[in-house]
């Protein structure tokens, strides 16, 4: 006999036992997999480990168990690596802020090596909670292989790029690798160089002042800082405005604020002339603009802020104070020499460090930098060719042109970091001299205290996660088959993998490149919570189970386009769950007696109907679509065509159909379709599929994991044949007229059909006719014949249907003059607004014009109800 099924599937009640069972196949190793088709590899990105999953991970990790599932169906060796990232300066963050508000000390009460040691042991921990976490959305992942940026073996390729990076160098001298002062993004509370990705922007009200350096300067420039121009050695304008053409090439020696500065004119196409006063102070060093207008045009580079956001010695009264105070006081001593001409209220972005909200200072530093653009091999144009050849596929195309974009602007990228938590950068100081190695070089020589951006560790995650360059699995599967990743991270951390990975290995990282949008609740906004409208995806697994969450991300996103997320749609979806349960549960009931069969092929049989057809040539396109569509990456309008066929097509028309039909081989078409409709769906719905796939008593089931993806095989000898089309055509046309003209539903009607050459079809099917909530009590079916009287007429394509004795007279009598009363009111009040000459005079155009076509629309309507009052 077959097992009882609950009425309602409740998740709460099946999925950590599924999850279990899973494990324990030990299917999620690819190891364990025979009689594979080739490989299939996905490097998950590793999320950081100092917190927890939140709705944005959940987004990409539900494409990334999709696809593993799928492939691992279409009898790939799939492996999916987890893993997690130290993510350096953010954690160092999190955990100084940790232990200041628990201990009250801060990391040099605990000194490096502790200091190390405890954020790694936190680390770990945060990485075992959100490994619980992954595991309750469905990931497939193989555990045995989960990484950690900070694992020895990954820590040692990571060093050795930096080192054979570092010992590139061209026939001119320059490396890959070098030291010097660039403008980077420093924190200083963070006391550290950050990467852009690590910057965030704030929008503030400012002031603009309007101002010049001194009475006899010819140029009046605005700023909205201006302690930095105390270090301004230009001005810059657009060649082409006429204002200050004269002065181009020129040099001011002026006094600013008591201090001296030699002022250069330069001109860049750069400039907005329309911005300010169109004049540029041009501060090379406290701005990445101004920088690369001080290499073009050879200006001096005076650093006027230090690392801890102070003014610099030999800035006269100004030394030793914060900005802040720097500004307060410059602006009084400009007034008072009457320099300023005029402030206006400004609003502008302001720089913050994204994990203390510090401002952030631009200012030239010594630190490590990689040349992107190296003699031996450019970095940026081995990653144009790679994108440009598409040997690297990139989803939505139209990121293809933002990569090709970024990589043209990029400058040399700061690898260095002013922290403690993260590898150590292998450069070795001694009496002057550097030697870059991973082990000291002897007695004597000193580390470099900076660690690696983290970006230069997570750069390597394509191959170190494999054991590049001689692990056994990096044989097998380096380059993987594809990468998701948020948009948001596009040019750094894609960037970054791609010019790394062709760099060490000599290949591209990928194969295809999947950006996702970003989650945003249900009004468009950005989740936060300060804001309380973040979705805690536990809360919502718990709550509505984990399938429904995973359609919830998956159908009505596009790639690379961020998704609105509400409540009600996982509500939703947790009820489209049911119904699929349900299905289940008629099926078992109805068509399966004791065991679901192992042999469910079709075959020419002689009993089959029009819906049986019907339903063959409608699944068989799903398959192709569904297959098509996740291969392209479509996820959504995959699920949406399922989600349409399983709950349309399937339940409410062939369930319902099936009602009517007692051909002996009905079961054969449920129990076949339904298995294979069931495998298309675990990809998206892993644990209800599951649990569907196991209520079946077969007595060598195995899990649905690793059942073969559907194909036409199974359904080639049934011919396509969409006729059954017109019978659900005419029994919608029938419902939507009783609908439209108000007959009641207990109402028993006669429908004449006059059918043209379509007569048999349809007397075939006059029970499903009949029988399908249309109130149809007789039927009669004509090629044609002569209109009948007082009848509701519709149409399907050149098929005309009647129904006699859908209208009550009397009811319908009232209804008409009760319609045409409101009408003439109308009529009456549109005419009376039409005749008033202060609203034709003073309205909008269009709005009159709307008030003429409605009197118009009503007038007509009018004379139609009038007529069909006559008919009566």
């Amino acid at each position: 006999m077959t097992k009882d099924l609950a009425k309602t599937y409740t998740p709460q009640e099946h999925e950590d036992k599924i999850y279990k069972s899973w494990e324990e196949s030990g299917f999620f190793n690819p190891d364990n997999l025979s009689d594979t088709k080739g490989v299939y590899c996905n490097i998950l990105p590793p999320p950081n480990s100092n917190g927890e999953l939140h709705i944005g991970h959940v987004s990409g990790y539900v494409v990334m168990d999709l696809l593993g599932r799928y492939q691992r169906m279409r009898g790939k060796k799939v492996l999916l690596l987890p893993g997690k990232d130290h993510a350096g300066i953010q954690t160092q963050v999190v955990y100084e802020k940790k232990i200041k508000k628990e201990k009250g000390i801060s990391r040099h009460d605990l000194g490096r090596e502790k200091f190390y040691k405890e954020i790694y042991d936190f680390c770990i921990d945060r990485a075992d909670y959100m490994r619980n976490q992954e595991r309750k959305i469905g990931l497939s992942a193989d555990w045995s292989r989960e990484k950690f940026t900070l694992n020895p073996d990954i820590i040692k390729v990571v060093l050795e790029t930096f080192v054979n990076m570092y010992n590139e160098v061209d026939d001119q001298g320059k490396r890959m690798v070098y030291r010097g002062e660039r403008i980077i993004n420093w924190c200083p509370r963070c006391g550290s160089a950050l990467a852009d990705v690590e910057v965030e922007h704030e929008e503030q009200s400012a002031k603009l002042y309007y101002f010049k350096y001194s009475k006899d300067f010819p140029i009046t420039i605005a700023t909205t800082r201006p302690e930095t121009k105390l270090g301004d050695t230009a001005v810059a304008i657009n060649p082409k405005d006429e204002r200050y053409k004269k002065y181009i090439g020129k040099v001011y020696e002026v006094n600013f604020c008591g201090v001296d500065l030699k002022i250069k004119i330069i001109a860049d196409r750069h400039i907005d002339k329309d911005f300010g006063t169109g004049a540029l102070g041009v501060t090379p060093a406290h701005s990445a603009v101004d920088w690369q207008m001080a290499q073009d045009n050879d200006l001096e580079i005076v650093k006027v802020i230090n690392e801890q956001g102070v003014i610099n010695k030999g800035f006269a009264d100004f030394s030793g104070k914060n900005v802040l105070e720097a500004r307060v006081l410059i602006v009084k001593k400009l007034k008072k020499e009457k320099l300023i001409e005029k402030e206006d209220e400004f609003n502008n972005n302001l720089s913050v460090c994204e994990r203390c909200r510090t401002a952030i200072e631009p200012l030239v530093s010594r630190q490590w930098f990689v040349n992107v653009d190296h003699k031996n091999f450019s970095l940026k144009q081995e990653a144009r060719k790679a994108i440009e050849s598409e040997e690297i596929k990139i989803y939505p195309v139209k990121f293809k042109k933002v990569m090709l974009s970024w990589i043209d602007n990029v400058h040399d990228w700061c690898i260095s970091r002013q922290i403690w938590w993260g590898p150590r950068i292998p450069a070795w100081y001694k009496d002057g001299e550097v030697k870059v190695s991973i082990d000291s070089p002897g007695n004597g020589w000193t580390q470099d205290e900076d660690t690696f951006d983290t970006w230069f560790s997570s750069g390597q995650w394509a191959y170190t996660t494999l054991g590049f360059p001689a692990g056994d699995d990096s044989k097998e599967y380096y380059p993987s088959n594809a990468m998701v990743m948020g948009r948001d991270i596009l040019p750094f951390w894609a960037f970054r993998m791609i010019i790394l990975s062709l760099y060490r290995t000599k290949q591209e990282p990928f194969k295809n490149l999947y950006f996702t949008g970003l989650v945003r609740d249900e009004k468009g906004q950005k989740m936060s919570k300060s804001k309380g409208n973040g979705i805690e995806p536990l809360d919502m697994i718990k709550r509505y189970g984990t399938d429904a969450v995973r359609l919830s991300l998956m159908i009505g996103s596009s790639p690379g386009n961020d998704m609105n997320l509400g409540e009600e749609k996982i509500a939703g979806f947790r009820n489209f769950a049911n119904k699929l349960w349900n299905i289940n549960r008629y099926i078992k009931e109805h068509y399966i007696k004791h065991a679901f069969p192992d042999d469910d092929h079709l075959r020419e049989i002689t009993d089959d109907t029009l819906a049986d057809k019907w339903i063959i040539t409608k699944f068989k396109k799903l398959i192709n679509e569904v297959t098509k569509d996740i291969e392209n990456y479509q996820f959504s309008q995959a699920g949406e065509k399922l989600r349409v066929f399983t709950w349309n097509e399937w339940a409410d028309w062939y369930l319902e159909v099936s009602k009517f039909e007692t051909n002996t081989n009905k079961g054969l078409y449920f129990r076949t379709i339904f298995k294979d409709l069931i495998k298309l769906w675990h990809p998206f719905m892993p644990f209800i599929t599951e649990a569907i796939w196991q209520s079946w008593d077969r007595k060598d089931v195995k899990l649905l994991i690793i059942e073969k993806w559907p194909t036409l095989d199974r359904y080639k000898k049934i011919k396509d044949d969409n006729s059954f089309e017109l019978i659900i055509e005419i029994i919608k046309a029938i419902r939507n007229a009783r609908a439209e003209n108000k007959v009641e539903p207990s109402r028993k009607v006669k429908a004449i059909v006059y059918a043209n050459d379509k007569v048999s079809l349809i007397k075939e099917n006059e029970s499903l006719i009949k029988g399908m909530r249309t109130g149809i009590e007789e039927l009669e079916v004509k090629e044609s014949g002569k209109k009948p009287e007082k009848a509701i007429f519709v149409s399907v394509g050149e098929i005309e249907i009647y129904l006699i004795g859908a209208v009550d007279k009397e009811k319908e009598k009232n209804r008409l003059k009760n319609s045409i009363e409101r009408l003439k009111q109308l009529i009456k009040m549109t005419e009376s607004k039409l005749n008033d000459k202060n609203f034709v005079e003073r309205a909008p155009e269009p709005i009159v014009n709307k008030e003429r076509i409605r009197l118009k629309e009503f007038k007509e309507e009018i004379k139609s109800l009038e007529k069909q009052l006559d008919s009566f």
